[in-house]
């Protein structure tokens, strides 16, 4: 088990705090006038992508989270357990289905993916930045909300994204996983 001072915390240590693994996304080391000097903190949470504050005592101790990052890819899904295979070693691993809300559009069979494993249990999955997914269909009831140029269209994973009028049903487009827009449309040969 390793420790690590909170005056040594850095951008992307991972550290466990109150037995959940966070991620520092900002450290800053204050000194003020009177008193202790302290750490103020931003972290996110690893589970549920979380971003907190916190303040750090300067002679605090957290243990360092032990992260493993992977490559993974979906297989199937049951109602609430979707199911991965580690591209490393074939393994069969799991994760809930409440712990991808932010991901859930964007998970479709035999795409890869990258994989956080903490205590040897999958916690998150994080999508590659671009997929392509097929267009379905179209929500007419959005066509008044929406300039002439636009239309809301249903992907093959249920995500509705705005795209250009000249898309159409079974189009291949390329979307941005981080902000949830179309980004291009594929040439579909």
């Amino acid at each position: 088990m390793i420790f690590c001072n909170s005056n040594n915390f850095k951008n992307g240590l991972k550290i466990v705090f109150n037995n959940i693994p966070f991620n520092i996304e900002n450290s800053e080391f204050v000194k003020p006038g009177k008193g202790q000097t302290f750490v103020r903190v931003k972290m996110r949470n690893l589970i549920n992508n979380k971003l907190i504050e916190k303040t750090f005592r300067s002679n605090e101790n957290l243990k360092v989270a032990d992260i493993e990052n992977i490559k993974i890819s979906f297989l199937y899904r049951s109602e609430e357990i979707f199911y991965f295979i580690n591209l490393k070693n074939y393994n069969e691993i799991s994760i809930e289905k409440k712990f991808l809300k932010n991901v859930l559009s964007f998970i479709v069979p035999g795409k890869k993916y990258f994989g956080l494993i903490w205590n040897n249990k999958l916690i998150s999955v994080v999508p590659k930045n671009f997929i392509n997914l097929k267009v379905i269909g179209f929500d007419q009831f959005s066509k008044n909300k929406l300039n002439y140029k636009n239309k809301l269209a249903i992907l093959k994973t249920r995500l509705k994204v705005i795209v250009p009028s000249f898309i159409k049903i079974n189009d291949i487009i390329k979307i941005d996983t981080r902000s949830s827009k179309y980004i291009s449309r594929k040439n579909n040969k």
